[in-house]
């Protein structure tokens, strides 16, 4: 797409200005707060040459700043020019999230590729760990996680924090974004790695990250690898009654939980699922397992979320545990998307949760 050969109207600038979340007031051509620095009267969009152009006198650091109707929404929003460029092309961004979610129940979690010195990686977890924020009622992780669970009543999960993280593609840093950090943690305790999801500077939703490129780029990512990964979950809430249970994501985690009242981990994806390992100590008897319905993989004539889901079944069983599936009615959703029709067609979001919902598979499977 030329940005040269856009022509709009001075109505579809602040049409489109709008969409992306510019403040109404601050298109009325007269001096007012900037939307981005929030000044008195600095602000003035003046649309001078048809390009959406505005000036905020004293911006940011103390300096003017001026662009076009392109500046303002990347400098408003946070996505970058070549993101925008890309939805105003019409390009779509949820279909490849789509197509990186499937591929991710056929890969294990990511690692490092080189060894990495276990002390530098201990050091760079730890720090980034302490540096961020724990989670709390109304901050932009809460948000999210209310946006995409609409009516959560969870607490604040002490196993989530919010920082503000560097994004590495190729070896360098080709932006900063806040992001949840989630701790995942070893049966033992030990700290296997922090998953990260990004999120956009402002708005409770996945940042859309483009490479220079223009590749589309996974706003979901494990950090460095410090102990492996097998048997080990994000430990959202504490057992209750000697009971837990343990999903493949963040958000179907919690939407399994607002279904069934049960507390529920986040095990990251479908092979760190079937690896989980209750920890001792904790009294747990009985593990809920709340399994994607993917589609059927060709090759194994499987879904994968399932078929992991059974196979952790059957060990927790040998083991002497009480284990339990769940999956949802629809082949093609999780949890969080059954949680979601089930709040739309109550038409409130603050619905009661329903104990043990989900279509129960048989113990044989």
């Amino acid at each position: 797409m030329n940005v040269k050969d856009l022509k709009l109207t001075p109505e579809q600038w602040v049409s489109l200005l709008l969409k992306y979340g510019v403040p109404a007031s601050a298109l009325t051509g007269k001096a007012t707060p900037c939307p981005m620095c929030s000044g008195t009267d600095r602000f003035t969009y003046d649309n001078r040459r048809g390009r959406g152009d505005w000036i905020c006198r004293h911006c940011d650091d103390g300096n003017p700043k001026a662009g076009d109707g392109f500046d303002l929404i990347c400098r408003f929003s946070g996505i970058t020019f070549i993101e925008l460029m890309h939805e105003l092309s019409g390009g779509s961004l949820d279909a490849a999230r789509n197509d990186a979610r499937t591929l991710a129940h056929a890969s294990p979690a990511p690692g490092v590729k080189r060894k990495a010195d276990p002390a530098f990686v201990e050091k760079r977890l730890t720090s980034m760990w302490d540096r961020a924020k724990p989670s709390a009622t109304g901050d932009l992780l809460m948000r999210y996680l209310r946006t995409r669970i609409p009516g959560l009543t969870a607490p604040a999960p002490q196993a989530l924090r919010l920082g503000m993280l560097e994004y590495r593609h190729e070896k360098k840093v080709i932006g900063t974004w806040p992001g949840i950090l989630a701790r995942f943690e070893l049966p033992d305790g030990r700290l296997g790695t922090l998953h990260r999801t990004y999120l956009e500077r402002s708005a409770p939703a996945k940042a859309q990250i483009v490479s220079a490129d223009g590749e589309i780029l996974d706003s979901k990512l494990n950090d460095m690898t410090l102990n492996p990964l097998a048997g080990g979950a994000v430990r959202l809430m504490d057992p209750v009654d000697g009971e837990i249970g343990v999903a493949e994501g963040l958000e179907t985690a919690y939407g399994a939980h607002m279904l069934s009242g049960v507390p529920v981990w986040n095990c990251l994806n479908c092979n760190l699922l079937r690896q989980f390992v209750v920890p001792e100590g904790l009294g747990i008897r009985v593990v809920h397992i709340f399994v994607d319905f993917d589609k059927v993989d060709p090759k194994t004539n499987k879904s994968p979320g399932v078929a992991a889901g059974v196979e952790l079944a059957k060990r927790l069983r040998a083991e002497g545990y009480t284990a339990i599936i769940h999956r949802p009615k629809l082949r093609g959703t999780d949890f969080a998307d059954e949680w979601v029709q089930y709040a739309a067609s109550r038409s409130a979001v603050h619905v009661p949760p329903v104990s043990h919902s989900g279509a129960m598979l048989a113990a044989t499977l």
